[in-house]
């Protein structure tokens, strides 16, 4: 089952791209997005559905959870997959169908959260880039790397940052994609 979550309209001369950033398009942009939701529906069980969509410069959290992937190739940038601390959480005890004891020691608990959320990374980083490369689109994704924290500068503010919110019965998730221009 393939789901799409921003569809293809057939616009005059921009075809879905934002101006000056002509790779950030349905063809790059999609992936990560239908990447995201086949991962986190199969390895949890629960429902994704879109919340919001919107653009941004850079990306910053003033506290959060989750994961960064760089890319190289045809396609350079930045994904940022960020969760609250509770999404966070609730989707690592569903994937390794274990609750997360409050009584566990602080580095215990952050280990097994960076454990579910970077396995749910390299996940997400697989299932992409075989979508990107079925659109004809050749890069390479660096291992995610985990975050938890505050006051987190994760997208430099000069980057055009798309902004997908999704929504789960544990609350919202973001994935930002901050692409580079071509040189």
């Amino acid at each position: 089952m393939q789901a799409v979550i921003i569809k293809e309209k057939k616009a005059p001369q921009r075809q879905n791209r934002v101006v000056g950033y002509p790779l950030m398009d349905i063809k790059t942009i999609n992936p990560f997005i239908l990447a995201a939701v086949t991962v986190i529906k199969s390895a949890t069980g629960l429902s994704v559905a879109r919340d919001n969509i919107f653009l941004q410069k850079g990306k910053f959290t003033p506290s959060g959870t989750g994961m960064t992937l760089d890319l190289h190739g045809d396609v350079k940038g930045k994904i940022v997959y960020e969760f609250s601390k509770g999404v966070a959480v609730k989707i690592s005890e569903k994937m390794i169908e274990y609750n997360l004891d409050p009584e566990l020691t602080a580095v215990d608990f952050k280990t097994l959260l960076n454990s579910a959320i970077l396995e749910l990374g390299n996940q997400i980083a697989g299932k992409a880039i075989t979508l990107l490369e079925k659109n004809g689109v050749n890069c390479q994704i660096s291992p995610p790397k985990f975050y938890i924290g505050r006051d987190l500068q994760l997208i430099h503010p000069h980057l055009l940052t798309f902004v997908l919110s999704l929504k789960t019965e544990f609350g919202t998730f973001t994935i930002n994609i901050a692409l580079y221009p071509k040189e």
